[in-house]
Formats: structure tokens, C-alpha cells, sequence
């Protein structure tokens, strides 16, 4: 029966599965080369598929290395050493790691590593060679807020997920580097840092690094920026902060504590924020209520707040409803109209910034000269 299918090309057709964009299909590919390979192992190195897959990993393309990935793995299992020496003599995993320097090619190409390395001797090889250091620079460059609708942030989560490579990148001073992107003025780079350590402090480890009292002064100052996603962000860190490290609470409480006397919209809406998702913890709640700040902003609250607003910030009634809350929430007052803090905290997915983005910012900066697109195209066309 299998020389049948042999002469009837069942490992082309197979091949050729492969590079369906049907998941299902291409599944079905992979277990017919794996179970050929079980029976009949020289008749997969005979028809040259094994290398012809090798290379196909490391192609751009993405239908010809997705598939070409799976069919690997799929091999591995039956005939680990073949696959092996295939991967090696087409440098295809060190081709793969070349490609993280480049931006347009190394969100594609982390994630085609991350696939292979379902296969454990490619695993040592990522660790252990320059991938963990171009990783680094990719967080550096923001290159995980992706382009052209990819998922630069689902890749580094894959990529944290695992251990002995988020291991290799945490040892190279990653938290450190992130919170260097906190200090800057640029909104946008510290709303990538902010989203980029709450993929780190996800994972034990990172969190034992990146938990301690230098991240205090950069959360507290995110959370005066008028952007609500990073605020989120930035309580959601200190949140974590605070019950990972009991050392830390005195620090974070009388930190936000001190906020409390601001009348900025926005630095008030992030810390009444970020103290009503701490609420659940008894000191806290202690902390604020014999806090003069506290007493002053709530006197404010049920006379006149008054208010100092930036053009892109929150609005009145944000500000008012989350100073509600925080006073509800200290005199242990329920209301139904208050969200979920753990849903909350997670319901928003990292916003591509449309200013990182080449083509809209062209875009943007030829509407804001008045010049029609169709104009441009039209003067384009004559030449």
C-alpha cells in the first residue's frame, strides 16, 4: 500500500498540504508525512522533502514557512536525528535568528523560531546563540507593536512563555531596559514599556525583578498622563507590585496617597484609579481614610471639584464617577455601577499607536498640507 502511494505521489500531494491556509489541512499534510516516516523513513530521504521543508522554514513567505514548520515538527517525532541534520545543514534556525535584526522581518521570524522550537535541540540553539540579545532590541525599537496588523504582542508573549528563553532575555537586563522607555517624555514609547512589563511580571520570575521600589516613581508618574490604556497599565503594575512584594506597600500607598491633593483631571482620575483597585487590601483602605488628602478631595467632591484639563485627557464626569468609587469603595459601599477591577484591569488589548505607523503617518501628514490622495496619485501617474 505504501509503494502504492508512493508511485501515486502521496508525499508531493502531502507537501503540497501543507501549504493550505486551512489549519485542518495542513495538519493532515503533517500527519501523513509523520506517519509515512513512522513505516518508511528512507522514502522521505529519498524524495529530498525533509530539506526542501528546512528551507522553506526560513522563507518570508509566510503560507511556505508555516506549513514547512508544522510538517517539521510533525517529522521530529518519528525521526528526530533526519530532522536534526536537515535544520543544520540548511542553517535554517540561524538564518531565522539573522532575520531579528532586521524590523520588516523579525516579528515573522520570531515567530516561525517559536514553532521549531516545539523541537528541543532547536530550543537550546535559540537560548544559546545571539536571539535573546536581538529580542531585547526588538523591545528596545518597540518592533513588538507590530506592523501592518501583526501581533507583536501575542509573539512576545509566546516568546516569554518560554522558560529557559525568557530567562536568557530577563538576564540581559530587559526589566531595566523597559523602565528606561518609562523615563522618557514620548507617551507612546512609555505606553509600549508600561505593556511590555505587564507581559513580564505575568511570569514569576519576571515579576520578582521587575517588583521592586525603583518601578514605584515611574507608575505614579504614568499615571498622570492623560491616556487611559496606560493608566490602566500602570495600575496594573503597581496592583501586581503590591501583592507580590509586602515590602513594597508602604511605599505605593503613600505614594498615591500624596497624589491625592492634585486637581489635574487626568493625575487624579489615574490615582483614585489605581488606590480603588488596591481597596481590597485593609490597610489600604485605613491608609485612605485617615488621609487628609483624601477627607480635602472628598469635601471637593460633594461641593465644587474644581478641575485643570488637558485637550486629550478625561473628561468631568470620568473624574467626578472615579473619585465616587474610591470613596464608596474605602466606606465598603457597593455599587453595581462600580467595574470589576480584575476584568477591568484586563479587558484592554495594547492600542497600535497610529503614529508608529509609516503609512498613516504619511497619510496624516499629507491631510494635514490639504493635498487630496487622489491628487497626489494623479501627479504620480503623469511621470
Amino acid at each position: 500500500m505504501r509503494a502504492t502511494l508512493l508511485e501515486s505521489g502521496a508525499l508531493s500531494l502531502f507537501n503540497d498540504m501543507l501549504r493550505k491556509r486551512s489549519d485542518a489541512v495542513m495538519e493532515a499534510g503533517a500527519k501523513g508525512l509523520a506517519t509515512f516516516a513512522k513505516h518508511d523513513e528512507q522514502a522521505i530521504i529519498k524524495s529530498g522533502l525533509l530539506m526542501k521543508l528546512a528551507k522553506d522554514a526560513r522563507s518570508p513567505r509566510a503560507n511556505h514557512r508555516d506549513g514547512s514548520i508544522r510538517g517539521l515538527v510533525a517529522l521530529n517525532a518519528e525521526i528526530p536525528v533526519l530532522v536534526q541534520r536537515a535544520l543544520d545543514e540548511a542553517r535554517t534556525v540561524s538564518d531565522l535568528i539573522s532575520q531579528l535584526r532586521k524590523k520588516s522581518r523579525a516579528l515573522p521570524a520570531a515567530s516561525a523560531l517559536l514553532h521549531l522550537m516545539a523541537i528541543d535541540h532547536v530550543v537550546d540553539t535559540v537560548t544559546k546563540s545571539e536571539a535573546p540579545g536581538y529580542i531585547l532590541n526588538m523591545l528596545k525599537r518597540r518592533w513588538f507593536d507590530g506592523d501592518n496588523g501583526e501581533d507583536g504582542v501575542g509573539v512576545l508573549q509566546r516568546v516569554l512563555e518560554i522558560g529557559p528563553l525568557r530567562a536568557a532575555i530577563l538576564d540581559l537586563g530587559t526589566v531595566d531596559a523597559l523602565q528606561s522607555m518609562l523615563a522618557g517624555e514620548n507617551s507612546d514609547t512609555v505606553y509600549a514599556g508600561l505593556q511590555y512589563l505587564r507581559e513580564v511580571i505575568k511570569h514569576d520570575d519576571g515579576k520578582s525583578i521587575t517588583c521592586r521600589e525603583s518601578i514605584i516613581s515611574p507608575m505614579l508618574k504614568a499615571l498622570a498622563r492623560p491616556h487611559l490604556p496606560l493608566q490602566r497599565n500602570a495600575a496594573a503594575i503597581l496592583r501586581a507590585a503590591f501583592i507580590h512584594n509586602e515590602h513594597l506597600r508602604p511605599v505605593i500607598i503613600e505614594g498615591l496617597l500624596s497624589k491625592l491633593d492634585s486637581r489635574k483631571a487626568a493625575e487624579l482620575l489615574g490615582v483614585t484609579t489605581a488606590l480603588r483597585v488596591l481597596s481590597f487590601d485593609q490597610e489600604v483602605r485605613d491608609a485612605v481614610v485617615t488621609n487628609t488628602n483624601f477627607w480635602g478631595l472628598s469635601h471637593n467632591y460633594f461641593n465644587v471639584l474644581k478641575l485643570e484639563y488637558d485637550k486629550t485627557g478625561p473628561n468631568f464626569r470620568e473624574v467626578y464617577q472615579s473619585v465616587g468609587f474610591l470613596i464608596k469603595c474605602v466606606q465598603g459601599v457597593v455599587s453595581h455601577r462600580q467595574p470589576d477591577d480584575s476584568q477591568w484591569l484586563e479587558s484592554a488589548p495594547y492600542e497600535f499607536r497610529k503614529d508608529h505607523n509609516t503609512v498613516l503617518r504619511l497619510t496624516n501628514a499629507l491631510e494635514r498640507l490639504s493635498l487630496p490622495l487622489s491628487t497626489l496619485f494623479n501627479a504620480l501617474g503623469r511621470y
